[in-house]
């Protein structure tokens, strides 16, 4: 039997609701974001119940899924660390529950599922169980397209991407062919058509940050550094740690809590800092100037971050120094950092909803929409996401 305590995680419950002829899913505040546009005034909760605790020893001695468990783990033994391996056990587990509660939902009264997230293994599941009931998946992202060997992966049957740079990226890197690459824009913003804030060069700049381990915070403050910045607001993550932050930061900046970080930048903040995070789209379209801290050269997260002539790299205080006495100087071209945001989405808010609107309709009159394949299962053979993982070397690899 699997030893589940005390790394075992509860199974997490994600939001149902009907909206129309569709069921939408989402697991996190961004997620539902991403959404809330569409759905709002409209949405009708749909209750799934989620298992107790005592569910899952008993889930965990199905044959079946202990076989899967001790193949993988057999494959992970000496590659990662103990730790990795008890996570990937909660994972199998939460996949699980979620096949075996999707599969007893009759889907096929949906005309589409529409959900913003591609990886979650949640969502992986819930596809899984549309797929086999013939009922097709809508996939709007939550956040732009990333540089990540592990989303390199559609499988879904119908997307709405943000932006003509996305497009480009998929084909790319998936080799899906564009007419297979809807561009609907940005739901959750709705600045595009706004003017560029009115900056205050003297005035706080901005670090945001995503929930990150005490080790990577402390690599992301020490790049950082705290003298010659002037003020300074953190802007956190939905899902961060804020007694954590707080340990890290300096005493003399503050927090901003309560609002969406695209609330702090439409004050017109005097700079953006950020660890390879979305919120570098809103800053660079409101025309902020916004740098990229980096703890080593790996890639940047998303491809957008990838030109260091629009976001500078910052690898240590003295380029967080040079950078920050650029841009209260005002001496960074501001016109171009909203050309380069526009390459990669040029339509939000109202209209991009619009153009969601139109791709749902087309869905809901396909017949067979449900039938039609994955853009790309990056997950099965010959998939873009195992193609480039390790795991492709292994007995656990799709053939």
């Amino acid at each position: 039997m699997i030893d589940t305590a005390p790394a075992a995680r509860k199974y997490p419950s994600a939001n149902h609701v009907r909206f129309g002829r569709f069921l939408a899913v989402t697991e996190t505040v961004n997620q539902e974001r991403a959404l809330t546009r569409l759905l709002a005034g409209v949405e009708q909760p749909i209750h799934v119940e989620t298992p107790d605790e005592q569910h899952r020893e008993a889930l965990l001695q199905d044959p079946a899924i202990d076989e899967a468990i001790s193949r993988f783990t057999s494959a992970l033994h000496g590659r990662v660390s103990e730790a990795v391996v008890k996570s990937f056990e909660n994972q199998v587990y939460k996949v699980a529950v979620a096949l075996h509660r999707y599969r007893l939902m009759d889907l096929s009264g949906f005309a589409g599922i529409l959900v913003s997230t591609q990886h979650s293994p949640i969502i992986r599941a819930l596809c899984v169980a549309a797929r086999e009931q013939s009922v097709a998946v809508v996939y709007v992202p939550h956040a732009p397209a990333a540089i990540n060997n592990a989303y390199l992966d559609l499988p879904v049957h119908y997307v709405g991407l943000r932006g003509a740079g996305e497009r480009a990226y998929y084909e790319t890197e998936l080799g899906v062919a564009p007419s297979d690459l809807r561009v609907v824009g940005n739901l959750s913003s709705d600045i595009l058509d706004a003017p560029s804030p009115a900056i205050e060069p003297t005035g706080p700049g901005v670090l945001a940050l995503s929930p990150h381990s005490d080790k990577i915070m402390r690599r992301i403050f020490d790049a950082v550094g705290a003298s010659g910045l002037g003020p300074m607001t953190i802007a956190p993550h939905p899902r961060s740690d804020i007694r954590q932050i707080r340990d890290f930061m300096p005493t003399d900046w503050s927090l901003f809590t309560g609002a969406r970080t695209l609330d702090l930048l439409l004050e017109g903040p005097a700079f953006v800092l950020q660890f390879s995070s979305g919120v570098a789209w809103e800053s660079a379209a409101l025309g902020i100037p916004t740098a990229t801290i980096r703890l080593d050269r790996s890639p940047v997260n998303y491809p957008f971050l990838a030109d260091e002539q629009v976001y500078p790299s910052l690898f240590a205080p003295e380029d967080t120094r040079r950078f920050v006495s650029a841009a209260r100087s005002e001496n960074i071209d501001r016109a171009a950092l909203r050309k380069h945001a526009i390459q990669w989405c040029a339509v939000d808010g109202p209209e991009a909803m619009y153009r969601l609107f139109d791709l749902l309709d087309e869905v809901a009159l396909t017949s067979d929409a449900g039938q039609l394949p994955y853009l790309h299962d990056g997950w099965s053979a010959g998939g873009a996401a195992i193609s480039r993982s390790w795991l492709a070397s292994t007995e656990v690899s799709p053939h």
